[in-house]
């Protein structure tokens, strides 16, 4: 068996030949042996010889949105194991858990379908270091499953140090359907289960806790019975809990923040969303959430699911900053599955007579800038070939414009469309739903980052939005810009080539 040395940052399938003749192959595994050595393991299975490159340098790998390595092993196609002990194999990553801000890191927790939470943490929001997976399944709680994650600076739990104020993740152990706790306190490298676990045994899942300071509480959000409901709990200590009251017709993976409206700090709002990103604003008054206007969609893109803001951001700061999970993308042959939405930053604006949770990229993205290419106040119509020096295939694109005599304007990226149509007043991005997009003052405006895998679109500055996943065709075409009909009145176009977040 051959041997190859790889530093901890490296992924690779080492390819082994065989005759012409011999059509099967064998699908390398890899295991770490106690001297850092890499042993490849075969394992049959019918299928080309295949390499995978190193890790991050993988072709269908997102360049700068977040996705999951293997620590392990190195298995292509990892998924959610369909027999006991259910999970997801190294390399999977699905909803966002414990989004969480501690002294100058952002830790991103993710579930690994059960077996773990993925773990990874960054300085800016764009440059992200795994870290090795956190909370695994155990034999009493069963699978880990989704949940939440604060800093206790109060010490209400009792975990923290002199040093360190504990880290404490929510999550719901799959054996019983019940909610625990865990804590940490080096800053997240280590955690370890509350040793009287369960803390709440309601059932059914994905708690999200918050503190409260109108009332110096905790207050826990869990989803389950009666029907598809959101329970609200609280607790002075994080051990003992009193059911407050039932919020209807929501799913999965409870999410709740404040807004103020408009940016005016006196109007502030409370927005409780759902799995989907679907969401209602209203007011908390620590016991019930009162509703002031109906549920509305968030994205309408067809890989948006299981919503997650960060807890603890700091009041320097001030944002409020979203991710999501891009459910149900394909990554064939890869030693990963599944994606991350790009982090965006959550407001709250009226838009014809409405509260609109708008959603935009963080400002951070502009550290990702490689070339710009701009355009001003140009006609433009159809057969331009404006994009045609463009190269890459890491993009955020920006355009403002009128449609003026256009029956559409669009961009061909990666061979897949996101056009505006004139007449329907709406914007389809490959698979969403029809995103209806008004003229403002006259012009309606575009955001687009485009990576390898995945289109996300942005809407009159995130007032809709659209995140979609893709397969990029292979050595395919630079971004097109197209007009159908008369010319379009291009107030600005911006095109900016971007580089990786990953380490070459």
């Amino acid at each position: 068996m051959d041997y190859q040395h790889l530093g901890d940052e490296s992924g690779l399938v080492i390819k082994q030949n065989y005759r012409p003749a011999v059509r099967a192959c064998l699908l390398l595994l890899i295991t770490v042996s106690p001297n850092g050595y890499i042993q490849a393991q075969p394992t049959a299975e019918s299928a080309p010889n295949r390499v995978v490159a190193p890790l991050y340098q993988e072709s269908l790998r997102p360049q700068f949105h977040f996705s999951a390595r293997q620590w392990t092993l190195t298995k292509l196609n990892p998924m959610i194991r369909p027999d006991p002990p259910h999970g997801g194999e190294q390399g999977w990553i699905n909803d966002p858990n414990g989004l969480v801000y501690y002294k100058g890191e952002w830790h991103l927790f993710a579930n690994g379908a059960g077996s773990y939470w993925v773990h990874a943490i960054s300085k800016d929001l764009l440059h992200w270091k795994e870290l090795p997976p956190k909370l695994h399944r155990d034999p009493i709680l069963g699978n880990t499953a989704s949940g939440s994650a604060v800093v206790d600076w109060h010490n209400t739990s009792g975990f923290g140090t002199a040093k360190e104020k504990a880290l404490l993740a929510f999550f719901t152990g799959w054996k019983e359907k019940v909610q625990c706790m865990a804590y940490s306190t080096d800053r997240g490298r280590s955690w370890t289960k509350y040793a009287m676990n369960p803390i709440l045994r309601h059932a059914d899942r994905d708690p999200k806790v918050f503190w409260y300071e109108p009332e110096s509480k905790w207050v826990m959000i869990v989803y389950g019975p009666p029907g598809r409901s959101y329970i609200f709990f609280e607790s002075k200590d994080l051990r003992n809990w009193k059911k407050l009251s039932t919020f209807p017709d929501m799913f999965e993976c409870p999410d709740i923040f404040q807004l103020p409206l408009d940016g005016d700090k006196q109007q502030m709002k409370w927005v409780l969303s759902d799995g989907n990103g679907s969401y209602v604003i209203g007011q908390f008054d620590g016991t019930t959430f009162h509703t002031e206007q109906e549920k509305e969609a968030l994205d309408y893109g067809f890989n948006f699911y299981a919503t997650q803001t960060w807890s603890d951001v700091p009041k320097r700061d001030g944002r409020c900053i979203q991710m999501a999970w891009m459910r149900g993308g394909k990554y064939p042959d890869m030693p990963f599955n599944q994606q991350l939405t790009f982090p965006c930053v959550l407001s709250l604006r009226s838009i014809q007579d409405k509260m609109i949770l708008c959603r935009y990229p963080i400002e951070e993205i502009t550290q990702l800038y490689k070339k710009e290419h701009e355009w001003e106040n140009i006609e433009v119509g159809n057969g331009n070939t404006l994009l045609s020096g463009i190269k890459g295939d890491l993009f955020d694109i920006e355009i403002e414009f009128d449609p003026a005599e256009s029956d559409a304007l669009g961009f061909k990226i990666h061979g897949h469309d996101v056009q505006y149509t004139t007449k329907t007043e709406k914007v389809v991005s490959r698979r969403t739903h029809p995103m209806p997009v008004k003229l403002n003052n006259g012009l309606i405006h575009l955001r687009i980052l485009v990576d390898r895998t995945s289109i996300e679109v942005y809407c009159n500055h995130g007032a809709i939005t659209g995140a979609n996943c893709i397969l990029p065709i292979p050595a395919g075409p630079p971004p097109q810009l197209y007009i159908n009909g008369g010319n379009a009145s291009i107030k600005s176009l911006k095109v900016r080539e971007l580089k990786s977040i990953w380490p070459k």
